[in-house]
């Protein structure tokens, strides 16, 4: 599954081993199997967006649908990008409270270049792993709407004003409902659910990560 994705992805060996912060030649170790005595796996399977543990039954029945981990050397243009705040990648109930302000501002990364009005939210929590970890810069393209299938931040906006947002993966849209999945939900918690459009009308699709090691 390794190799499939990232041919699939059009990425040489070496390129994938700078996004996942590795060597090529890990790469290849783990693309020939040696995956479990691999330390560089779990990186690895962040930035295809595949399962890990990567054993051969949960490379086969996996989707490999993740975002692209976006390397610093990618990132382009002048520090315009606005940041607001973070996103929690844990529980609704936890949904971080986001300032409605920028509270930083980053170089623009090549997903974003075009995108006068792209933001990034930083990731805190772990429901989202391995695609996400928390501290990861999630990328967030307003302009594209979001499929099944896609990560999206979703966006609240109470009665106060006070802005609200998670990041799951969507799965499906219906006239009144996102029907959202988290990769790693927390214990007790059901790994797909459903959000009301009306009280969370926002969904925004995430294009990329920015992981900063």
């Amino acid at each position: 599954m390794v190799r499939e994705e990232r041919e699939r992805r059009g990425l040489s060996q070496v390129q994938l081993a700078e996004m996942a912060h590795t060597t090529q030649q890990s790469i290849d170790r783990i693309e020939r199997d040696a995956v479990s005595r691999s330390r560089s796996a779990p990186e690895v399977a962040a930035v295809l967006g595949i399962p890990f543990p990567l054993s051969a039954g949960s490379q086969q029945a996996a989707a490999a649908q993740a975002t692209k981990v976006v390397p610093k050397a990618d990132l382009v243009g002048g520090v315009d990008l606005p940041i607001y705040a973070s996103v929690r990648g844990g529980a609704v109930d936890d949904s971080l409270l986001v300032s409605p302000e920028p509270i930083d501002y980053v170089k623009r990364p090549e997903p974003l270049a075009r995108a006068k009005n792209g933001y990034g939210l930083y990731v805190v929590g772990d429901s989202m792993e391995p695609a996400f970890r928390q501290g990861d810069l999630a990328l967030i393209h307003p302009n594209i709407p979001p499929t099944a299938g896609d990560e999206v931040v979703v966006c609240s906006i109470d009665v106060n004003g006070d802005h609200y947002a998670v990041l799951k993966q969507l799965t499906k849209v219906t006239a009144e409902k996102w029907h959202l999945k988290q990769y790693n939900p927390p214990h007790g918690e059901p790994a797909e659910f459903t959000l009301d459009r009306k009280e969370w009308p926002v969904c925004h699709l995430v294009v990329g990560s920015y992981r900063k090691r």
